[in-house]
């Protein structure tokens, strides 16, 4: 398996590392989401099935380019609002000008997978700084092909000596295909879900920024693959190994 910077550039760092002009992202838990799934009171519904299994020590092991990235490792649970999250080892990012380390975490409700990553600090070209952090729903199990979701976060950055800068992120979600086969490194993985995710950043002055995620989720074993595009640039991870508890 092959990790981050495209399953989780985009689903974490690659916003935070790509979609602002101070390359950086964060979290805030005043969030609100929209679907038309059927549970817009956001409990999830009822699951088709465990898209990402999570258990202490699974571990996936991706690539981007043919260049190992950060395993993807759970290492540990959390409670927040009353629900359980599991925790992944620190997960390291490097963008164009900025790069830092973000703590991660998945939270499953019904058929709700919710991604969430802790406030980190990170330096760009030459500054450093604190970014909250975000949370927002990457997956949705149970809806139809063609079916979509949709949510908000906002996210504060903080330098010394700067103006802290406010970010507002609108994202939506759609299912591409679902019980599909997908190939990947070689290994045939059946009962696939497909989504694109796509977000568009904007600050109050600048133009938005838009980055769009193409993910695939094999049913009992987790992300697979992900072909993220960002301002031209598209970054593919792909699955090499995974282990499994």
């Amino acid at each position: 398996m092959k990790t981050i910077k495209s399953i989780f550039t985009i689903l974490i760092l690659s916003v935070a590392f790509t979609t602002i002009s101070c390359d950086v992202e964060p979290i805030d838990p005043a969030l609100s989401f929209t679907d038309d799934g059927g549970d817009a009171d956001g409990d999830g519904g009822t699951s088709s099935g465990d898209y990402w299994p999570t258990a202490i020590n699974n571990v996936w092991n991706m690539e981007r380019d043919g260049l190992p990235l950060d395993p993807i490792k759970i290492i540990a649970t959390g409670t927040f609002n009353g629900q359980t999250y599991y925790k992944f080892a620190p997960q390291s990012g490097t963008g164009t000008t900025a790069s830092g380390t973000a703590t991660t975490w998945l939270n499953k409700n019904g058929g709700n997978y919710k991604y969430k990553v802790d406030e980190f600090t990170f330096d760009a070209g030459g500054f450093s700084g604190t970014q909250s952090g975000f949370e927002y729903i990457v997956l949705k199990d149970n809806l139809d092909v063609g079916q979509t979701w949709s949510g908000t976060f906002t996210q504060t950055t903080t330098m010394t000596g700067i103006p802290s800068i406010t970010m507002t992120t609108n994202y939506t979600g759609t299912i591409l295909a679902k019980n599909v086969t997908e190939v990947v490194d070689g290994e045939t993985y059946t009962n696939v879900i497909k989504v694109k995710l796509v977000q568009n950043a904007s600050i109050s002055g600048m133009p938005a920024a838009t980055v769009e995620t193409e993910a695939w989720y094999a049913k009992n074993v987790g992300p697979i693959k992900s072909v993220s595009t960002d301002s031209g640039i598209i970054y593919e991870s792909i699955l090499v190994d995974y282990t499994l508890f």
